[in-house]
C-alpha cells in the first residue's frame, strides 16, 4: 500500500511552480501568437522573419546544453532563471520599440544568449516539484495553458486598441512575475541530484553516447529532426495565414486559445495515460492526431478549418508535451535529465530551426502558406515511422533480455 503523503512544503512548492508556469509560459501568450504579425507590420518579408527565428535557434543550440550543465552544477541554479527572465523581459520591451530588421536581429541575438537554458531548467524543476508532491508534470504544465488563455485573449483586445507595444509589455510583466516567484520555491528542486560517491556527473559526450545507444531516445531524436524541419513553416506563418484569410486580431487571439482550452482537462488526463501506456506510445498517438490536423487544413483551407484544427490540437499538444518530458525523464538518470532535455528542446530543435526557418520563409514567399501544411504532414509521418520502429526495436531487445 502506498503511504506517501506530501508535506506542506511540497504542496507549497507545487502551488508556486504552477503559478510560475502560469506567469512564465502563460505570459508568452501576450506576444507569441502576434510576433510575426508585428514583423509583417514593419514590412519584413518571409526570409527576414525566418532569419530572426534562425538566429535565436543558432544561439540556443550552441549554448544551451553547456549552459544547462554548468548552471545545474552551480550552488544556486535558480538565480540563473531569475536573471534570464528579468533580462528577457527587458529584451522584449526593446523589440517592441524597433521599426527595422537589423536592431531586432541584434536584440534577439543577445536575448537568445541569455534565455537559452530557460526551458529545460524550468521543466527539470517542474518534474522535481511534481514528483515530490506525488503528482505528474502535466498538473504543473497545465497552468501555463490557463495563463495562455487569459493572456492571448487580453493581448488580442489590447493590441487592436493600443498597438503591439501592449503585447510586449504583457510578456515582460509575466516574466518579471515568474522571476519573483522563484524566490519562494525550495532550491533543491533546481539542483541536479547528487551523484554517487564513485561516479562523476556525466558530461555532454557521455550524454550523447547514452542517446545513441538507446533506440527510443535515438529514434525520437530522428523524429524531431524531420518534424522540426518540415513543421517549421506552419509554426511561423499560421497566424499570418489566418490574417491573409481575413481573420481579425481578436479572432486570431481566439484561435490562439482554442488549443489551450482543450489542454486544461487533457493535460491532466495525459499524466494518467502516460503511466498506463508509456510515454513513447502516447507520443505516437500525438503524432497521429497532428497528422489529422494537417490533412484537415491542407484539403479544406479556411479560417474555420484552422480553428477546428487548433481546437483538436489541444489534445495532441497535451499528449505531446507530457509524453516528451516523460520519455526523456524515464530514460535518463536524474543528474543528466536537464542536459538531455536541453539537447532535445534546444540543440536539436535549434539546429533544425536554424536551417528550416529561412527555407520556410522562402517557401511562404514563393507559394504561400497552404503548402506548408503538406510539408508538416510529411514531417510528422516520418516522425511516426521513426519512433514506431524504435519502440518496436526496444521491445524486441527487452524481450530477448528476459529470455
Amino acid at each position: 500500500m502506498n503511504t506517501f503523503e506530501p508535506t506542506s512544503l511540497d504542496r507549497r512548492d507545487l502551488f508556486l511552480a504552477r503559478a510560475y508556469y502560469f506567469a512564465y509560459l502563460g505570459g508568452w501568450g501576450f506576444i507569441l501568437p502576434f510576433i510575426n504579425l508585428f514583423y509583417v507590420s514593419l514590412g519584413l518579408n518571409g526570409k527576414q522573419i525566418g532569419t530572426l527565428s534562425a538566429t535565436s535557434s543558432l544561439i540556443g543550440l550552441l549554448i544551451a546544453p553547456v549552459l544547462v550543465s554548468e548552471v545545474k552544477k552551480s550552488a544556486r541554479p535558480e538565480r540563473y532563471l531569475q536573471w534570464a527572465l528579468a533580462l528577457g523581459a527587458l529584451a522584449y520591451l526593446f523589440i517592441g520599440q524597433q521599426t527595422s530588421f537589423w536592431p531586432i536581429l541584434l536584440i534577439i541575438f543577445f536575448q537568445a544568449m541569455i534565455m537559452s537554458g530557460l526551458v529545460p531548467i524550468s521543466d527539470s524543476m517542474a518534474v522535481s516539484v511534481a514528483s515530490s508532491a506525488g503528482t505528474g508534470y502535466g498538473s504543473v504544465r497545465v497552468w501555463s495553458s490557463v495563463g495562455w488563455i487569459l493572456s492571448v485573449l487580453a493581448a488580442g483586445w489590447l493590441i487592436e486598441r493600443l498597438g503591439f507595444a501592449a503585447g510586449f509589455g504583457g510578456v515582460a510583466f509575466g516574466f518579471v512575475a515568474a522571476s519573483a516567484l522563484i524566490f519562494s520555491i525550495r532550491p533543491q528542486h533546481f539542483a541536479s541530484a547528487r551523484p554517487a560517491a564513485d561516479s562523476s556527473k556525466p558530461g555532454l559526450p557521455a550524454t550523447l553516447g547514452r542517446v545513441a545507444r538507446d533506440p527510443i531516445l535515438f529514434g525520437f531524436a530522428i523524429a524531431l529532426v524531420f518534424i522540426g524541419f518540415l513543421n517549421n513553416g506552419v509554426l511561423q506563418f499560421e497566424t499570418v495565414y489566418l490574417a491573409e484569410l481575413g481573420a481579425s486580431k481578436s479572432l486570431i487571439s481566439v484561435a490562439g486559445i482554442l488549443s489551450a482550452v482543450v489542454e486544461l482537462p487533457f493535460m491532466l488526463w495525459a499524466d494518467k495515460i502516460v503511466r498506463k501506456v508509456s510515454a513513447p506510445r502516447l507520443m505516437l498517438l500525438a503524432f497521429i492526431i497532428i497528422i489529422f490536423q494537417r490533412l484537415l487544413v491542407l484539403f479544406y483551407p479556411s479560417i474555420a478549418t484552422i480553428m477546428i484544427a487548433r481546437f483538436v490540437g489541444g489534445t495532441s499538444f497535451s499528449f505531446y508535451t507530457v509524453a516528451f518530458i516523460g520519455l526523456i525523464s524515464s530514460r535518463t538518470q536524474p543528474n543528466e535529465t536537464g542536459t538531455v532535455l536541453a539537447l532535445y528542446t534546444i540543440t536539436i530543435s535549434g539546429l533544425v530551426s536554424m536551417l528550416a526557418a529561412p527555407v520556410s520563409g522562402a517557401i511562404f514567399d514563393a507559394v504561400g502558406a497552404r503548402w506548408l501544411y503538406a510539408l508538416s504532414l510529411t514531417g510528422y509521418s516520418i516522425g511516426l515511422l521513426s519512433l514506431g520502429l524504435a519502440l518496436r526495436k526496444s521491445q524486441k531487445e527487452s524481450h530477448a533480455n528476459h529470455e
